[in-house]
């Protein structure tokens, strides 16, 4: 930041030098020396070198792994961490026996697999519902493929279709195209000789106008000249008004400087008058003055021999005062000691009472305080009870999520399935609908107005047993439909006739009277009446019943051939077999599959319920779903609060033992106050007793001085009296020569206001003398000018008549000019009735060539269209394809093509991207299954990596325990002199999650905690532990904040001669206020502030 001679910079850096020993084959050691340095930089922004070149921090961190050198090790201890390691939790020094393993760089890979492992888990999941989805989307598309390949093949087969029609089209269109524009040039030479005469008559019209046209500008140039003269006779009448108003106006002007004239005159005679009354008052007036001012120099002399008077006793009352004000200031100097010492006293009264209440105040505060530390102590182990309490509920929410999730698996999985099968049906029940439609163009029956109530097949409802023998007996007529009225069936005959359409039956929904017969038994089995295995709900039942009324139902052919032989069987009757044999009188057997339109009627019924049941289901399974996630994201939101609470609970706890600890502190410091300020309290009450004697030697003194100074007031007194009599005489007559004064100005200023008036006067009167004789100049000059005027009035009036005269002869011209004109107009009007008549005849043609054109432009538009389109459709020009039209027929044609309009658009929303789709689709699946693939073994590799960090750590972990165990019972022994000191794991199966607890017994005492122990055995203990790790692994570096502050005098010793035998192998920073400490190192150093801002460094090397 600078200072008041540095100006500030913008970057500030560090380096940080590592020497490496490297061994040489030689039998030499040379070093090799590595920089670390950081870069700050004013804007915040940071940079790390390694070698003065740019690196990541991780690369730093990376470096530093296990060599102990980081803020969170032991190597590197700022103040109060010596004590935060007997105090800290079991579980925060475990960072002891880490670095003494050597294990950080285990650590730092296991934390990234975890992380990585994590990351694989999550990435499983998301591609995992990525392939399902993929799956499903890919089950869609198959179907949607097939779809789009029929849709081709009907689009290729209405391209050729349409482009034979727009072929023959085209050909028409041109034809006619030709006849129209024949008719359009024979109109068109028509129109050019109409338009031949009009033009001539119109040219002939046209310069007769332009000839009026001249004449009428011959009759404006008369009427400008007639104007011309009106504006000047009008002028000239303005002219002779503006000079006789001029004249009356200069007449007025005479009149009025003549008046003036006359003022003038009177107003100059006053002004000699009262010049001659002021010459009067002038000397008298000088008189009066003279007179005054002699009495002012009598008047003036008296007044000066009293201000000597005056003056003489005024300096003898300022020695008075003089003496009085030295009086004063040594009476204020006494008084202002006395006043301090009194207001020390008083101060050094109230700071005793305070601090005799700061010490009591000390006392009850501690009392407080060790109150307050029992009831800490308490609340903490309340909360680490519910700490407990918590862990068990957040593992058994866990458990419940688990099962939530795995049941929601499930329902998905279900789910998804569902999906699959119903839309596996759909496709299944569209392929069976457009097979049952048939060949009968339904809409097309509709469209010409007939009553289509439904097809015979749709309402034929059997068991399936008997499907193929009511089939085979309807044989063709399954095939038809159903009408309500005889006229739909002459509607429907006729279309059938004009647009030979294939054989169709046609039934009448009503009016059926066939006879119902009962069938005798043959050997034992009924031969069963066809009709009735029909479900009489049917509304058409009557209709079918009269369909069958004439067959009979039996097992076999051989049960048929008996019924036949025993001559029971009407005449009329035929027999049918269940599996759809017919057999008729003449021993004709009907025989073969049928359309099977039953069957595919049933399995449509069949399986429309079982999509409706299937949505059901998906429904309920939707439902399902949508519980089970608000139960996974109720059972989160607990987990949420649950570990909430942990946190909370964990920082409550932390707070309270960071409270415990403070309180503690408080309480040894308010202790050590109430100690401090008693003895404070004995010191206060000396010096208030030494304040009181020197206050009453004072007081004394101020007596004495007052004395003094009363008696020289008294004189000032009298002297006072006396001057402030002769200071009364000399106001007096100061005040009588003052008003002389003033008369003598009043009369002064009224002598130079008479002068200043006579000269006002006089300058008055010389000009009243020169207005007067402007006046008389004037009245000439405008005499001369009412002359000029009356000669220029006679001059307009003879001009204006003239004028007059000239004017009436115009006006006569411009009336015959104008008659003239009139009839040649009228000459034109009529030849323009004429061309009127001509341009009749013109617009009839027009309107034809209009007709014409329109018909022309709507075949071209036509053409331009059809060809616009087919290219647009097609790409085709219909111009230039060679279209094959012979063998043709164009009626056909149109009804092939809207057959296939009608299947294209029967089909519904084609997919036409589905094959590429179906093909991308179908490598996106591939290569997520690969990556999945790829996932799982990274997986595997990963938790076997960690099972490899674990064993390894585990055992690095037990052995460098044991030894650090070992040794830090050898260094406790070695600064206390005796004694016991132990580790101990907080969980001995665990080595990897335990904490590490500290159990000591210094020499000569027992102890069970080690709260029990003092802050410098505290500190002792702390300081074993740490040199018990660079013992066993040395650290390079090693920087220690006063860790020998709570030491005594003896331990410090100790700690000095271990610290050096420990500096042979670490480096050691030591930052120390104590004097032991300081013999024993090799370099001292000492900041310094030369000048503000800037920091020096002095250094000593100790031989």
């Amino acid at each position: 930041n600078g200072s008041q001679t540095q100006k500030a910079r913008g970057m500030a850096e560090v380096v940080l030098y590592i020497s490496l020993p490297e061994e040489q084959g030689n039998g030499g050691n040379e070093g090799r020396t590595i920089t670390v340095s950081r870069r700050l930089y004013r804007s915040g922004e940071s940079e790390y070198l390694i070698n003065r070149r740019i690196c990541r921090l991780k690369d730093i961190r990376e470096m530093f792994l296990d060599t102990g050198l980081e803020m969170r090790s032991y190597s590197i201890l700022e103040q109060g961490r010596i004590g935060e390691i007997i105090n800290a939790k079991p579980i925060e020094r475990r960072f002891l026996i880490e670095e003494v393993a050597g294990i950080m760089k285990y650590k730092v890979r296991k934390a990234e697999a975890q992380n990585k492992l994590e990351s694989s888990r999550l990435n499983l999941q998301r591609i995992d519902d990525i392939i399902s989805e993929v799956k499903r989307q890919l089950n869609s598309l198959n179907r949607q493929a097939k779809k789009a390949q029929r849709y081709k093949q009907y689009v290729d087969s209405l391209r050729e279709i349409e482009l034979r029609v727009s072929k023959r089209e085209y050909v028409v269109s041109e034809k006619k195209l030709g006849e129209i524009r024949a008719e359009l040039d024979l109109l068109t030479a028509g129109e050019v000789e109409k338009t031949a005469a009009i033009t001539e008559r119109e040219n002939a019209i046209q310069q007769e106008r332009i000839e009026i046209v001249e004449r009428e500008g011959e009759i404006d140039k008369v009427v400008e000249r007639l104007q011309e003269m009106e504006r000047g006779i009008s002028f000239h009448e303005q002219r002779g008004a503006v000079h006789r108003r001029d004249l009356e106006h200069l007449e007025g002007q005479i009149a009025s400087l003549t008046e003036q004239i006359e003022e003038i005159k009177a107003e100059r005679a006053g002004k000699q008058d009262r010049l001659t009354e002021l010459s009067g008052k002038d000397t008298l007036l000088k008189t009066t003055i003279d007179s005054l001012r002699e009495s002012i120099l009598q008047q003036e002399a008296d007044l000066t021999t009293l201000e000597e008077d005056l003056e003489s006793l005024e300096r003898d009352i300022d020695d008075r005062r003089k003496e009085l004000f030295a009086l004063t200031d040594s009476l204020g100097l006494l008084k202002n000691e006395l006043g301090r010492f009194e207001v020390r006293h008083e101060e050094m009264q109230k700071k005793a009472s305070s601090v005799g209440r700061e010490k009591e105040e000390a006392e009850r505060r501690a009392e407080e305080l060790g109150l307050e530390i029992e009831g800490v102590l308490v609340e903490i182990s309340a909360r680490r009870e519910g700490f407990q309490d918590l862990h068990g509920r957040r593992r058994g929410l866990n458990d419940e999520m688990s099962r939530c999730v795995d049941r929601l698996e499930e329902l998905r999985k279900k789910k998804s399935e569902l999906r699959e099968e119903i839309a596996s049906l759909d496709s299944r029940m569209a392929s069976l609908q457009e097979m049952v439609r048939g060949s009968i163009d339904v809409e097309r029956f509709r469209q010409e107005g007939v009553h289509l109530l439904s097809l015979l097949s749709e309402v034929i409802e059997v068991e399936e047993e008997y499907e193929r023998a009511v089939e085979a007996a309807l044989s063709e007529k399954i095939m038809g439909f159903i009408v309500s009225t005889r006229d739909d069936i002459r509607r429907s005959v006729s279309l059938v006739r004009e647009h030979d359409l294939p054989r169709t039956a046609i039934l009448l929904s009503e009016g059926s009277d066939a006879v119902l017969r009962d069938i005798p038994a043959i050997d034992g089995e009924g031969a069963v009446p066809l009709h009735e295995v029909l479900k009489e709900s049917n509304r058409h039942f009557p209709l079918l019943s009269a369909l069958l009324h004439n067959y009979v139902l039996v097992d076999d052919l051989d049960a048929a051939y008996r019924l036949f032989d025993g001559r029971t069987l009407p005449e009329d009757m035929k027999v049918v077999t269940r599996d759809g044999e017919v057999l008729e009188r003449d021993n004709v057997v009907l025989c073969g599959s049928g359309s099977g339109i039953l069957r595919l009627r049933r399995e449509i019924r069949d399986i429309a319920e079982t999509i409706d049941a299937k949505r059901s289901d998906l429904g309920e399974t939707d439902g399902e779903i949508t519980g089970v996630e608000a139960q996974v994201e109720g059972v989160r939101e607990s987990l949420k609060v649950v570990e909430a609470e942990i946190v909370s609970l964990e920082k409550e706890i932390s707070g309270l033992e960071a409270s415990e600890r403070r309180l503690e502190e408080e309480r040894d410091r308010f202790r050590k106050k109430g100690e401090f300020l008693g003895i404070e309290l004995e010191e206060l009450e000396r010096e208030i007793g030494e304040l009181q004697r020197d206050a009453d030697g004072k007081r004394e003194e101020v007596r004495v001085m007052q004395d003094k100074r009363d008696g020289v007031e008294e004189q000032l007194a009298v002297f006072q009296e006396d001057i402030a009599l002769k200071r009364v005489d000399v106001d007096s007559r100061r005040q009588a020569i003052n008003d002389i004064k003033v008369e003598i100005h009043g009369y002064s200023e009224r002598l130079r206001s008479m002068e200043r008036e006579r000269t006002g006067l006089r300058n008055e009167i010389e000009a009243l003398d020169r207005k007067e004789s402007q006046a008389v100049e004037m009245i000439k000059i405008r005499g001369e000018e009412i002359d000029e005027k009356r000669r220029g009035i006679e001059e307009v009036e003879g001009r204006l008549r003239g004028m007059v005269v000239e004017a009436d002869s115009l006006r006569k011209e411009i009336t015959q000019r104008r008659d003239a004109i009139r009839l040649r107009k009228e000459t034109l009007i009529a030849e323009e009735e004429k061309i009127t008549g001509l341009r009749k005849e013109l617009g009839e043609i027009s309107r034809k060539i209009h007709e014409r054109d329109l018909l022309r432009t709507e075949l071209s538009i036509g053409i331009s269209s059809l060809v616009k389109g087919l290219s647009e459709k097609y790409g085709v020009d219909i111009r230039e394809e060679d279209v094959p039209l012979d063998g043709f027929d164009g009626e056909e044609d149109k009804t092939a093509a809207d057959e296939l309009v009608e299947k294209i658009d029967a089909m519904g929303p084609v997919n036409l991207g589905a094959l590429e789709e179906h093909s991308e689709l179908t490598e996106r699946y591939e290569f997520l299954k690969s990556q999945y693939d790829d996932i799982v073994i990274s997986i595997e590799e990963l938790q076997e990596a960690i099972t490899r960090i674990n064993k390894t750590t585990r055992k690095m972990l037990g052995d460098a325990f044991d030894s650090l165990r070992t040794k830090f019972n050898e260094v406790f022994k070695l600064l206390f002199g005796g004694g016991f000191a132990e580790l101990r794991l907080t969980e001995e199966n665990n080595i990897l999650e335990s904490g590490i607890d500290i159990v000591v017994q210094p020499p000569g005492k027992k102890l069970q905690n080690l709260n029990l122990l003092s802050g410098g055995e505290k500190a002792l203990t702390a300081v074993s532990l740490l040199f018990a790790g660079f013992l066993l692994k040395p650290s390079p570096l090693c920087i220690l904040d006063e860790a020998d502050a709570p030491l005594d005098e003896s331990n410090t010793v100790r700690f000095r001669e271990l610290l050096r035998e420990l500096a042979r192998n670490i480096q050691f920073i030591v930052i120390t206020h104590n004097k032991i400490t300081m013999e024993g190192t090799d370099y001292l150093y000492g900041i310094t502030m030369v000048e503000p801002g800037v920091s020096n460094v002095l250094s000593m090397e100790f031989v």
